[in-house]
């Protein structure tokens, strides 16, 4: 690759990155979270079995206890509940609520909806998607 077409993919990726960001902070706003709690909120998925709190903690790169501050925030909303994992008992989860799959959802809808990418044709966004997944994976 080019320094130049490196360059220009990056400065892209900022912008939208910026982009997405800012709109992602007018949703938050409106649904009363802070940017660590919807960073979390965001990861909380589900649909799939739930992550340690120490895993949340690599994929937020903080120190497990900012994961415990976080985590009681959004027990304190009524969002999200510690429990043990469903495998092992001996490791801490963070569950959503139906409260909590409401509000996420609704961040989610609302990053969707004002995100630079909703341009995109489905297929455009499949394609990026396995491109950013095929760059991730590379790290």
């Amino acid at each position: 690759m080019s320094d130049e077409l490196a360059a220009s993919l990056l400065s892209q990726m900022m912008s939208i990155s910026g982009q997405i960001s800012g709109r992602m902070r007018e949703g938050l706003d409106r649904l009363g979270l802070t940017e660590p709690t919807a960073n979390l909120l965001w990861l909380l998925r589900p649909d799939v079995d739930p992550l340690p709190l120490r895993k949340l903690a690599a994929l937020l790169h903080c120190d497990p206890s900012n994961i415990t501050l976080l985590s009681a925030q959004l027990e304190q909303r009524g969002l999200a509940e510690r429990r043990p994992h469903p495998r092992d008992g001996r490791v801490r989860t963070l569950v959503l609520t139906p409260a909590g799959q409401d509000v996420r959802q609704r961040l989610i809808d609302a990053v969707a909806r004002h995100s630079p990418l909703a341009g995109l044709t489905l297929d455009e966004q499949h394609q990026l998607d396995r491109l950013l997944t095929k760059a991730i994976d590379a790290l």
